[in-house]
């Protein structure tokens, strides 16, 4: 049995006790999503939780993202400068030249290696050819957990389909010795990266071996599709309005003595444009319920409403009177809070950042959902937020960003990539250099 919130009101009451929120075994999705991510630290609750969040989180605080925002910054004024590489039709190739590309293919790898080199710290070439090609294989296996059916059990999965097994097997030996590898390296250049600490800890058996690769999953693999769905949708959004486009450029140019804390403040035009994305496109794509696979899910639920997957109080919670036992899974209805919520007013499914301007954060904390619940919010949000506005203050200081007719989807809505469990913008972007750089 479930309930579903759909009132701030209702969302703080379950949040007042977050830490020590309980997800369902496997997120009931069953056995083969449980041999992929059922260690991860975000399926796990009560000690597991807490203990496992010790050891990670110090890479992924607010202090620790800050602190990178140079590399983060670099990074993307350099991706940004290669950009007609990924030019859609070879003559676009001439940097000097409008060019198109695709939105879904063009920003994906870029916030991937970012989160990667956060985790091991400085990359070759070779290093992240090797983990895409991995990351590719885990995607292969994405159809196997979300199908359901047969896979929600071992014997039935052995049975009907062993070449299933066999690709498990397979990433679950590529993925480890990736990482034994990665730890051999830089222990032997005598660098620190996060990695290592988090390899000494599972050697002091503070954390099992199947507990940390498969975080590293959910940090890298699992989170791939959030952060691209969050970065296209931002980038789609600026551009379609010309008015916020504008002011954006505007802003990056009064800021450019100091781009590296403009990149990090969250009282800007440039922050309110990407929580206001995330306010109306928000990331999470369905609800788990117990009998239903997450693909069938996928495609019905993304149309009127989206729910964020289920967790569990271990404590009795009263709704206005109608108490919900320990144990029961509950729901968030996002678009109920992000969207139809009186508190955004009548236009409240248009993008509009200029209407966070003068809200007060607290008040923002229960009538927008975006990075999780209570204190299980998301442990990369910092991480996440920095190498998105860093993408987007370059792109657009660059470029004349707009949709092109390939990306429209008809009667004026976006085309959307369909792909991938969250679902990504789809639109194609015109690429034109700008004549001064608005720096």
């Amino acid at each position: 049995m479930n309930s579903v919130i759909t009132t701030p009101g209702d969302f703080k009451h379950f949040s007042s006790d977050a830490s020590d929120h309980g997800k369902p075994h496997n997120m009931n999705l069953g056995w083969y999503l449980g041999e992929v991510l059922g260690r991860c630290l975000g399926f796990l609750g009560g000690d597991d939780w807490i203990r496992m969040r010790k050891i990670f989180d110090p890479t992924f605080t607010h202090s620790a993202a800050v602190a990178r925002i140079d590399t983060v910054d670099s990074a993307a004024r350099d991706y940004v400068e290669k950009l007609p590489q990924l030019a859609m039709s070879s003559s676009g190739k001439d940097a000097t030249q409008p060019f198109t590309l695709s939105v879904a293919e063009a920003f994906t790898k870029f916030p991937y290696f970012l989160t990667a080199r956060a985790i091991y710290g400085p990359m070759t070439g070779t290093e992240e050819d090797d983990l895409w090609r991995i990351t590719e294989k885990r995607i292969a296996l994405s159809p196997y957990f979300l199908g359901g059916g047969p896979y929600r059990f071992a014997t039935t999965a052995r049975l009907f389909d062993r070449d299933a097994i066999r690709r498990l097997r397979e990433y679950e030996s590529e993925w480890r010795d990736y990482n034994t590898r990665m730890v051999q390296v830089r222990g032997a250049r005598g660098e620190r990266a996060p990695i290592l600490t988090y390899w000494e800890e599972h050697k002091k058996g503070n954390m099992s071996l199947p507990e940390l690769l498969q975080t590293l999953d959910e940090l890298l693999m699992l989170n791939l599709d959030v952060i691209t769905h969050v970065l296209t949708w931002f980038i789609t959004l600026v551009a379609d309005h010309d008015q916020v486009k504008s002011e954006l450029c505007d802003e990056v140019a009064a800021n450019q003595a100091d781009l590296l804390q403009y990149i990090t403040k969250t009282d800007t035009h440039l922050h309110r444009c990407f929580a206001e994305s995330m306010r109306v496109r928000p990331f999470t794509s369905a609800s788990f319920h117990p009998r239903a696979s997450l693909l069938t899910m996928m495609l019905t639920v993304c149309v009127t409403t989206v729910f964020t997957p289920g967790e569990y109080s271990n404590k009795v919670k009263d709704f206005h009177g109608v108490l919900v036992e320990p144990g029961t899974q509950i729901l968030l209805d996002v678009l109920a809070i992000n969207v139809r919520n009186p508190f955004w007013g009548a236009n409240s499914e248009t993008f509009d950042p200029s209407r966070l301007k003068d809200i007060k954060p607290s008040d923002l904390r229960y009538n927008l959902h975006s990075f999780g619940i209570g204190s299980r919010k998301c442990m990369g949000q910092y991480v996440a937020t920095h190498i998105v506005k860093a993408l987007v203050v370059h792109l657009f200081k660059e470029y004349e960003v707009v949709i092109s007719k390939e990306g429209q989807g008809g009667e004026g809505r976006y085309a959307i990539d369909k792909s991938s469990w969250t679902p990504k913008a789809g639109v194609c972007l015109r690429l034109t250099r700008r004549q001064a750089s608005v720096l």
